[in-house]
């Protein structure tokens, strides 16, 4: 059943309103942007540029991103978010305030409901802040959602059904379990072993092992281009270049893809003890669900090569790659709509 349809059924509202509807995915590594009746507007990595004196905005998303480890002391680059909590609150409302003028969008906010998925680590008081930020600057009404309730919606499950979805969301800062019941989170835990410690990881990896100085843009290609966590019938290899960390010239050498793999799979052990963790606290009636749906895995390590063929051989029960798995977040917020604007139909009538 399509998402349109599960919330069309659930709700039963006519898809007209009056006030224009922006649904923002806050992410560690990448942040989307939807304005209903625009598509997305903003669909870039979650990066800033500013000179330090002056505090002046030099690049947003990803013109920001190819600034990393290529600028003078004067420019510092910042993150919203590391490992999926907000690490300066700060920037973090500057970064969701200048979306809209990168995207050449005006009055962006005036009037505006307002989405936010993010992750579970933000607390309630960054929760908070950012909802009166977001007032402040125009919005009528601003909701903060758990971005692995999002994404579940959004990769086609019927979060509001009675039954349990089990879901492992891998994003850049922070991977996340949830079982999913009746519209609501029953029991969740996050790690920050994902796509960026993963980046680390094979950074210091290529470092020891080749002695090889590299950057975390060339160790995220590594594990984009041949990274994978099961045997693939091709052997591939990658010539990377960086820095000799003995001598400081310039050197190049071929990472093969079996290395990599092996360091995956030794990374993927705290993402495996994440998942038994969770399906351990699950309830009995939810556990019958897990294991006939199996688990659901969405976010931008879905990448990794082998990663269904991995979960499943290990817990030996179904997994389900979904198709949206990088954008099932906005895809769920977007969806979710129809129900805020349903809640506050029925919240003003009780106003009345």
């Amino acid at each position: 059943m399509a998402i349109s349809d599960i919330l069309k059924n659930t709700f039963n509202i006519s898809p007209k309103a009056p006030r224009k509807f922006i649904a923002i995915d806050l992410g560690t590594t990448n942040s989307i942007a939807y304005v209903a009746g625009r598509g997305i507007i903003f669909n870039e990595a979650s990066v800033m540029a500013y000179e330090i004196w002056t505090k002046k905005l030099i690049a947003l998303g990803n013109d920001a991103k190819k600034l990393i480890g290529k600028t003078h002391d004067k420019i510092e680059i910042y993150s919203p978010l590391r490992n999926g909590a907000v690490t300066n609150l700060t920037i973090a409302e500057k970064f969701i305030q200048q979306i809209g003028k990168k995207a050449k969008v005006t009055d962006l906010w005036k009037n505006a409901i307002v989405l936010i998925a993010c992750p579970k680590n933000v607390t309630d008081l960054e929760k908070q802040a950012i909802i009166k930020m977001c007032k402040n600057i125009g919005a009528d009404f601003v909701k903060i959602e758990e971005d692995s309730l999002m994404a579940a919606l959004g990769a086609g499950e019927n979060i509001f059904a009675p039954k349990g979805t089990f879901i492992l969301d891998i994003g850049g800062g922070k991977s996340s379990c949830a079982i999913i019941s009746a519209g609501g989170i029953v029991k969740s835990k996050s790690i920050k072993t994902a796509g960026n410690y993963i980046d680390e990881e094979i950074l210091k990896y290529i470092r020891a092992k080749h002695t090889i100085s590299i950057g975390v843009v060339t160790a995220e290609q590594i594990k984009k281009q041949i990274g994978s966590l099961y045997k693939t019938k091709e052997n591939k290899k990658m010539i990377i270049f960086g820095r000799d960390v003995i001598t400081g010239m310039p050197k190049e050498a071929e990472i093969l893809d079996s290395e990599i793999r092996k360091l995956l799979i030794s990374i993927f052990s705290s993402i495996t003890q994440l998942i038994a963790e969770v399906l351990e606290k699950t309830p009995a009636e939810l556990a019958g669900d897990t294991v006939t749906n199996g688990i659901l895995v969405t976010g931008g390590c879905v990448q990794i090569a082998g990663i269904k063929e991995f979960l499943s051989d290990y817990f030996q029960i179904p997994v389900r790659v979904a198709k949206n798995a990088e954008t099932s977040v906005i895809d769920g917020c977007i969806a979710y709509e129809k129900k805020i604007r349903t809640d506050l139909i029925e919240e003003n009538k009780k106003n009345r």
